[in-house]
C-alpha cells in the first residue's frame, strides 16, 4: 500500500468532515483520534504518516470507509450514509409524457467554485418531456453561475444534469460539459478530459479563452465526489459563438496595422539615411 495516497485520503477524509459541518474543529477529531493536536498537525501537513490505529477509529466514529481510506476503492463514505446524505432529486410525474426535475439553488460555479450546502432544497420543478430523460436516473437542474464556459454557456443560464454512478466514471467522455464536485465542496462546470484510467484524474477545461484567470486544472479520483453530466442546457440568451472569434480576429488586424506602422516608420528612416 502506498503510505503516500493512504496519507492523501486520510487528509480528504478529515477535510469532508471539517466543510460538511461533521465536527466543528481539528481539535474534535484529534480529541476523538486520542491523538496530540501537534501530531494530528503534522499527518495533516504530510510530515508525518497516519498509522492503522488512527484510520480504523476515523472509520468507526465517521462512517469513512476503511477499504478507501487504505486502498482507494470504492466510496469514501460507507454505503449507509451515502444514501442518508443522497439529495431529494426524485423524479415525479406530472403526467403520462412529462416529468418534472427540481431546480435547485445548489452553488455549482462556472468559474471559481461555491461551497455546496450538506442538503439540496427544492425551489420549484421544470417540466420535461420523458422522452428527453433516462428512466431510473437521478437528475438536477442548476443555475450556472460565471464566465469560465462562456461563449458556449452563459452565466444564468441553466443546466439538465444526470449523476453518474462512479462505476461510469471510467466511462465519461472527452471534451463534454460535466459538473464535478469534490471532496472539500467545492463544485464547477467544466469539460473534462477523462484520464482517471492513465493517470487517476480528471482534466478540467474552460471554453473561456482567458486561460490566465480560467486555467485548466486536475482533480484525482480520490478527491472527487459526484460527477453530474450535464444533457441539456437552457438560457434566455443566445450564445454568440463567433463574437470571440470576430473579438480575436480584430486584436490580429489591430496589431497587424501597428506592426505595418512600425514597418514604414522603419523603411522611411533607412531611406533618409541613404
Amino acid at each position: 500500500m502506498d503510505k503516500e495516497s493512504i496519507n492523501k485520503r486520510f487528509i480528504v477524509a478529515v477535510n469532508y468532515l471539517l466543510s460538511s459541518g461533521t465536527v466543528s474543529g481539528k481539535g474534535v477529531i484529534s480529541d476523538s483520534l486520542d491523538i496530540k493536536p501537534s501530531k494530528f498537525s503534522e499527518i495533516l501537513n504530510s510530515r508525518m504518516n497516519v498509522g492503522a490505529d488512527l484510520i480504523a477509529t476515523l472509520s468507526d466514529l465517521y462512517n469513512i470507509d476503511a477499504n478507501w481510506l487504505l486502498n482507494g476503492r470504492g466510496s469514501m463514505l460507507k454505503e449507509e450514509q451515502k444514501q442518508s446524505e443522497e439529495p431529494l432529486v426524485v423524479m415525479s410525474a406530472s403526467t403520462d409524457d412529462f416529468v418534472r426535475i427540481p431546480i435547485v439553488d445548489i452553488s455549482v460555479a462556472a468559474g471559481s467554485g461555491y461551497n455546496n450546502p450538506d442538503y439540496i432544497e427544492e425551489v420549484e420543478c421544470i417540466s420535461m418531456p420523458a422522452s428527453m430523460i433516462k428512466d431510473g436516473k437521478v437528475y438536477l437542474c442548476v443555475r450556472v453561475k460565471g464566465q469560465s464556459m462562456v461563449p458556449s454557456i452563459l452565466d444564468g443560464g441553466y443546466l439538465i444534469i444526470r449523476k453518474v454512478d462512479r462505476c461510469e466514471w471510467e466511462g465519461i467522455r472527452d471534451n463534454y460539459v460535466y459538473v464535478v464536485s469534490d471532496m472539500e465542496g467545492k463544485a464547477y462546470v467544466k469539460r473534462l478530459k477523462n484520464r482517471l484510467r492513465q493517470h487517476g484524474f480528471v482534466v478540467c477545461m474552460s471554453d473561456n479563452a482567458d486561460k490566465q484567470n480560467y486555467p485548466n486544472f486536475n482533480i484525482y479520483e480520490e478527491e472527487l465526489n459526484t460527477i453530474w453530466y450535464a444533457e441539456w442546457y437552457f438560457s434566455a440568451k443566445i450564445p454568440n459563438i463567433q463574437e470571440s472569434y470576430y473579438r480575436k480576429q480584430g486584436e490580429l488586424e489591430d496589431r497587424l496595422d501597428e506592426l505595418t506602422a512600425q514597418f514604414q516608420q522603419f523603411q522611411k528612416a533607412l531611406n533618409s539615411n541613404n
